[in-house]
């Protein structure tokens, strides 16, 4: 997993270092030299190279990696954004100058003139809108076709948080050691492009943990085994408005993976057991007591539930069902598997989450941003990191909260994992009952924390694998669910 830090960690980080030997010359210098090897390999030979500098030690890294791809050979220019130049930075630009590295000026820089504008105005200590001569070169890269290789941050991105103004789009990133808050939160991943990580030698632990390729291995079947092995998960669903949800969130749970949950039952309400019988196919039905469509409590039914079962999801497509917070108490008490909590469930308890504390079951949570609201109203300061609310939200009901969004955050309490992988197609309504489907099917196999963190890195790729298929706009939920067997 990918370390992600504050601003601040950093700053302590960059202490530690200089205290061991490491002073910032070397910091800058081995910048530098990551951010060249990056743009030597998306670079061709022909192409030229514009380095926009800031004055900061920003400017300081832009200003070596100007002087190492013109010592290569490469065509560079200088754009200077600053006329006040700190030491590390002015030192630099005194080196491009006597090796004759050409400036230009502002109203004679066009971005599409280069193959790469690489963005080294501002770093990681910018927190305030852009302006002035920074203003003008965000505006004109963002207008432009230039591939934008950005120097540790976006310029105008803020670091901690992922909010502007206005900032630096990027095609790539290369920030260095770890990755920082803002390139992962707010509005950060519509500007940082591809994230490139490159080791300079500090050395932290970080607010949070980023899921990378390696971090959704799942345990493989054993040769002699049977059904029972791999779990059985209960799905509690539907309604006469959303008999499609309920579906869609079964399925996933039978198709998470070659090795997903042994068996699955659906369990729906009696009176649509005619819809539910015409289109399931694998899987098993449960009829539960029904009023007008609605699951009602009834504990003699929910019982047998309980049987050989290991997960058990509940939520998807219920509607608002004035039963559905007794439902959920009576299985919290007495069952002792995985309980999910999912879509309409999650709306029954919002606002008296307190009844969650104390129960038999493990819990997972899976709230979309808006539900997360709903779930923690009144508890956190809402201007408080959305990272470090999940965090205490995880910690206070004691579970694994996974509040989905661009970035999941994901976390048990102890610590904070974000996952970014998906696309925008997933804004769609059906994607996050896929998701609780997955996850209850891998909680069968592995902890709670576990099965959330590989059940969102996994939905993530396969939704990007299935989108070359369907496109951006056409994805639908149920397109996602037969790529889980190429993961």
């Amino acid at each position: 997993m990918l370390n992600v830090l504050s601003v601040d960690e950093v700053k302590q980080a960059e202490a530690r270092a200089e205290k061991s030997g490491l002073n910032e010359d070397i910091l800058i210098e081995n910048a530098s030299a990551a951010v060249v090897r990056r743009v030597l390999r998306i670079a061709k030979k022909s192409e030229k190279i514009c380095v926009l500098v800031g004055g900061g030690n920003n400017g300081a890294d832009g200003l070596s990696v100007a002087r190492m791809l013109f010592l290569a050979g490469r065509k560079v220019e200088l754009m200077l954004a600053s006329d006040n130049f700190g030491a590390a930075a002015s030192a630099r630009l005194k080196a491009c100058r006597l090796l004759g590295v050409k400036e230009i000026s502002v109203d004679k820089f066009r971005p599409d003139d280069f193959g790469i504008v690489i963005d080294a105005i501002f770093g990681t200590g910018c927190n305030r809108p852009l302006g002035g001569v920074a203003r003008v070169l965000a505006e004109k890269c963002n207008a432009s076709a230039a591939r934008v290789v950005a120097v540790d941050i976006p310029s105008g991105l803020n670091a901690d948080t992922g909010e502007t103004e206005l900032a630096v789009k990027a095609f790539e990133t290369v920030t260095f050691s770890f990755a920082k808050l803002g390139h992962f939160m707010g509005k950060g991943r519509n500007y940082v492009g591809k994230l490139t990580v490159a080791d300079i030698g500090l050395r932290g632990e970080g607010i949070a943990k980023a899921l990378e390729e390696g971090d959704a291995e799942f345990p493989a079947r054993e040769p002699v085994s049977h059904k029972y092995d791999y779990g059985r998960v209960r799905v509690i669903a539907g309604s006469p408005e959303m008999l499609g949800a309920s579906l869609l969130a079964h399925e996933s749970a039978v198709s998470a993976l070659k090795c997903g949950a042994g068996l699955v039952s659906l369990c729906v309400p009696s009176s649509l057991r005619t819809a539910y019988q015409a289109r399931v196919k694998e899987e098993t039905l449960c009829f539960l007591p029904d009023m007008d469509g609605k699951i009602i409590f009834d504990s003699e039914s929910l019982q047998p539930l309980f049987e050989k079962t290991k997960a058990i999801l509940i939520g998807p497509g219920m509607g608002k069902n004035a039963e559905l917070i007794k439902i959920i108490e009576y299985i919290k008490d007495n069952f002792s598997g995985v309980l999910i909590l999912d879509a309409d469930a999650l709306n029954a308890v919002a606002g008296n989450t307190e009844i969650l504390r104390n129960r038999k079951s493990d819990l997972i949570l899976t709230p979309h941003m808006g539900e997360f609201a709903r779930l923690t109203a009144g508890m956190f300061d809402e201007s408080e990191p959305v990272i470090s609310r999940v965090k205490k939200f995880a910690a206070k009901i004691g579970a694994v909260v996974v509040a989905k969004s661009a970035t999941t955050v994901i976390s048990d309490g102890n610590t904070v994992y974000l996952n970014a992988t998906g696309t925008p197609a997933l804004a769609k309504g059906g994607s996050g009952d896929v998701l609780g489907g997955m996850i209850a099917a891998l909680a069968c196999r592995m902890s709670p924390l576990e099965a959330a963190l590989r059940g969102c890195y996994v939905f993530g790729k396969c939704a990007e694998k299935a989108e070359k298929t369907t496109g951006t706009e056409s994805l639908l939920a149920s397109d996602i669910i037969p790529y889980f067997k190429e993961i």
